[in-house]
């Protein structure tokens, strides 16, 4: 389920390019609000497969139009109304009652030397579902994406980028681990599927910092456009909960390229 959320704030608000902690935080709290035993379990767990958690929910970019950059900085938001888009892979009977969470919602935002932002969620649009079909589809990454695999010596994950010679299937076993860690994995047999990928030029870094154990981490991750020969199965789990890590906060957000 993808939902569009339209928040109604004063015209000439400032965002931060870094806001994403604020919406993960922000999503946690909307269904805490609701049900507080999924939130805690999304927050503190999420869904497990072979010892890997994920998440299984994702957000793209806040956007409002006209709206002034400053480099380095954030947006001016020059209009009253914004949107965001937010997706979650779960079940349909659950999707429904969790879309319904997030209406008539009032927040306040705050974002570290900037004025609070308060909101309101004046309107809640499903988004209609592609048809996800066996074999080619071709997508873009919205907001980088983050790919990691473990090495012998190091005590944290090395993320590696698309120059990696094992990229491609590293960033294809993260979907598919995705994919068996939901609720709506029905052991479908994907391994005698041979899944593959093109990445295609040019590609870009994003730069994202959040706090975390009270440090401020900065996230590296990479924007670009690929074509996925996959079980249809695999495209809804892509699309519904992003590419690779950390997605939720809203990195590896990816759209269908037509």
């Amino acid at each position: 389920m993808r939902i569009k959320i339209t928040f109604e704030h004063k015209k000439g608000v400032f965002i931060p390019f870094d806001y994403q902690y604020a919406i993960q935080q922000w999503i946690y709290q909307v269904l805490s609000a609701a049900d507080k035993d999924l939130a805690t379990h999304l927050h503190d767990s999420g869904y497990t497969f072979e010892g890997k958690s994920f998440k299984l929910f994702s957000f793209g970019q806040w956007t409002c139009f006209p709206y002034t950059p400053v480099p380095k900085k954030g947006m001016w938001f020059n209009h009253t109304q914004s949107s965001l888009m937010v997706s979650f892979l779960l079940p349909e009977q659950i999707s429904t009652f969790v879309s319904g969470l997030f209406k008539d919602q009032s927040h306040t935002f705050y974002f570290k030397g900037e004025k609070a932002v308060p909101v309101i969620t004046s309107h809640i649009e499903i988004m209609p579902e592609p048809i996800f079909s066996d074999g080619m589809a071709t997508y873009k990454i919205i907001t980088g994406a983050r790919i990691s695999v473990g090495q012998d010596g190091q005590e944290y994950p090395q993320y590696k980028g698309p120059e990696h010679e094992d990229y491609d299937f590293l960033f294809i076993q993260n979907l598919v681990n995705k994919h068996r860690s939901s609720l709506l994995y029905k052991g479908e047999p994907t391994k005698e599927y041979t899944i593959g990928m093109q990445l295609f030029d040019p590609i870009k870094t994003q730069m994202v910092t959040v706090p975390k154990e009270g440090n401020l981490i900065k996230m590296k991750g990479y924007k670009f456009a690929f074509e996925l020969n996959a079980p249809a199965e695999i495209h809804k789990t892509l699309y519904y909960a992003g590419s690779g890590e950390e997605s939720s906060l809203g990195m590896g957000w990816v759209e269908i390229w037509v």
